[in-house]
């Protein structure tokens, strides 16, 4: 069977564990080189590229803090020096927690911002430089929430940061067009990560899993569970589609 991404270079953000090393993961089965980047876990990113170049792929790791002004174009060299072209960047790293409104402090509300809207917002930009100079018909993943979506208690902060990310990447999607280059939008619902279930107050299974009695398709998001979909972004199957937002959520959005 012909290998989807099979000697495309990408870079995803955040992707020592959870969702961007599923993702990492199964874009390496598709034949994907991969640099991930990552800020403080070593040992998970040793492993995970370890376990990448395991299917044959070229694969590396950055450690870098993208709250930094020159991290945007630091991760776009490296990218370029260890990969060549980029022909893909998927957005992944995120910051999630939750507060009352009432409560919100201003630098939860600044952290969410700086690391949802304007972190991936200015990578974006210097990855799609590089893709323009290069006529690379690249495409763009940024990972959402089913939260800018649909509203939920205790995460207002979270929800307009990542509903700004969402406006933003349509209003990216229609200026890049004309270079080739798509940009999509994944928006996970309730997934269990080890961060999610400490924000949830749901650490032993027993509790995390009656978080899925209201949920359509009857069990909470896994992180394999978006790989899917980020394939398809990055793939020829989607060479028409740009500007689009795929809710992952096991029917969460219906309720």
């Amino acid at each position: 069977m012909e290998l989807k991404l099979l000697g495309r270079n990408a870079v995803i953000t955040g992707a020592s564990k959870g969702i961007g090393r599923a993702i990492a993961k199964a874009f390496a089965k598709e034949g994907a080189n991969i640099l991930i980047t990552y800020k403080a876990d070593h040992a998970a990113a040793l492993s995970c590229c370890s376990e990448l170049r395991s299917y044959g792929i070229n694969a590396s790791s950055l450690s870098i803090d993208m709250s930094n002004s020159t991290a945007y174009e630091k991760i776009t060299r490296y990218a370029i020096e260890r990969l060549g072209i980029v022909d893909i960047l998927v957005n992944n790293v995120g910051a999630f927690s939750r507060v009352d409104f009432l409560e919100t402090t201003t630098q939860e509300y600044h952290n969410a911002f700086e690391v949802n809207m304007r972190q991936p917002f200015f990578l974006t930009q210097s990855i799609s430089k590089h893709m323009r100079n290069n006529n690379v018909k690249g495409s763009i993943i940024n990972i959402s929430s089913l939260s800018a979506v649909r509203a939920r208690s205790r995460m207002v902060h979270y929800q307009a940061s990542k509903a700004a990310l969402n406006a933003a990447t349509e209003g990216m999607a229609a200026e890049l067009g004309s270079y080739g280059i798509r940009i999509n939008t994944i928006s996970p619902g309730l997934t269990a990560t080890a961060s999610n279930k400490d924000q949830w107050g749901a650490k032993s299974t027993k509790k995390w899993d009656s978080r899925a009695a209201g949920i359509p398709l009857g069990r909470t998001g896994v992180p394999e569970d978006y790989a899917g979909a980020a394939i398809y972004f990055a793939s020829d199957d989607s060479k028409w589609v740009t500007g689009a937002n795929i809710i992952i959520d096991g029917g969460m959005a219906l309720l």
